[in-house]
């Protein structure tokens, strides 16, 4: 356990993480306009050394060149027929130092297959897990917030600052109302108590339900090789370059950009429902036996679910459940276009 982590179940004794992998405070403390809570369920490759960048531009699908310390991206890596095997946003508080935040159980796997590339390139790998934590604070007073702590505040989406080597400032959204701190084990519980003042402490999935309804899928272990990019909406989110050149995958991933046709893409839905459905479980729609889709993601909380999830496109008229019930999902509009198919 980390620092960070020993000191929240100190400070929240009541704490849990979920059974959906998320941390839970236990007894929520009120707040105004501004929401916090520390992202467990995230964890980070760090990459260092002078090759760093040009590594991570042949292996994953965003273009590290416009990658700063002023300017995050979303970004994939691929297997060789072009499935995701890991997602996330991706850093460079430094030239010679590189951040992937993701699904914490992805960290060892994925570091392992890049390790396998790595070794012609000057950089490497660090094998320590948990040496930063994401803190996420959301809400209209969120901005305020992070100017009066950093001094300064990214503006844009996925904007970034770097106050230090051990604090990474990223805004995730258009509006300037989400933002993740990653901050060091050391410096995360340094700053928690002035990040948390006035704030309510809220579960770490709520986070994720603000993901699913703004479109922003992350993959798992247990989706692993289960998804294209496009099947994530990745083309439309930023987590894919079609100019940056030649990266594992890439074959794949271009031909079914120009040549292929996409039968399934990500939705988000709501639907009424105690226990969440597992990532990867299937999806049904009417009577009909075979799956029409999986879910990637969901967050339930007193009775109401909201679900990111993987869908054929030629079911959007059915009613389309979780495996085992009866409740229908209930689509929700993403707050960016879908284009025709064929247009993507």
């Amino acid at each position: 356990m980390s620092t960070f982590e020993a000191q929240l179940a100190t400070h929240y004794p009541d704490s849990q993480i979920d059974a959906q992998s998320y941390w839970q405070p236990g007894t929520e403390e009120p707040g105004s306009a501004l929401n916090i809570s520390p992202l467990l369920h995230y964890d980070f490759l760090r990459l260092d050394g002078p090759d760093s960048r040009k590594f991570l531009q042949g292996q994953t699908s965003c273009d590290w060149q416009q990658i700063t310390a002023e300017q995050a991206s979303r970004g994939a890596y691929c297997n060789l027929k072009g499935r995701v095997v890991s997602s996330f946003v991706g850093a460079m508080p430094s030239e010679d130092c590189a951040l992937l935040r993701m699904s914490a159980d992805l960290c060892e796997s994925t570091r392992l297959l890049l390790n396998k590339y790595i070794v012609f390139s000057k950089a490497s790998i660090s094998e320590t897990r948990r040496q930063h934590h994401v803190i996420a604070l959301w809400g209209d007073d969120a901005q305020s917030k992070i100017s009066a702590v950093f001094g300064k505040c990214p503006q844009g989406e996925l904007s970034s600052v770097v106050t230090d080597p051990d604090t990474v400032i990223i805004q995730s959204d258009h509006d300037g109302k989400r933002f993740e701190c990653w901050l060091s084990d050391e410096r995360a519980w340094e700053l928690w108590p002035a990040l948390s003042e006035g704030a309510s402490v809220v579960p770490g999935g709520r986070w994720e339900a603000e993901n699913i309804r703004a479109g922003i899928a992350d993959v798992c272990a247990a989706t692993q090789d289960m998804f294209v990019p496009q099947q994530l909406n990745y083309q439309l989110t930023g987590a894919l370059n079609f100019k940056k050149g030649c990266y594992t995958g890439q074959e794949v991933v271009a031909r079914m950009q120009y040549r292929g046709k996409l039968k399934r893409r990500l939705y988000a839905a709501t639907v009424n429902h105690d226990t969440p459905a597992t990532p990867g479980s299937e999806l049904f729609a009417d009577d009909e036996a075979s799956s029409i889709g999986n879910v990637v993601s969901m967050y339930s909380e007193n009775g109401q679910a909201l679900v990111s999830a993987v869908l054929s496109i030629n079911a959007l008229d059915k009613a389309i459940h979780l495996a085992g019930e009866t409740q229908p999902l209930s689509l929700l509009e993403l707050p960016y276009p879908l284009p025709e198919i064929g247009e993507d």
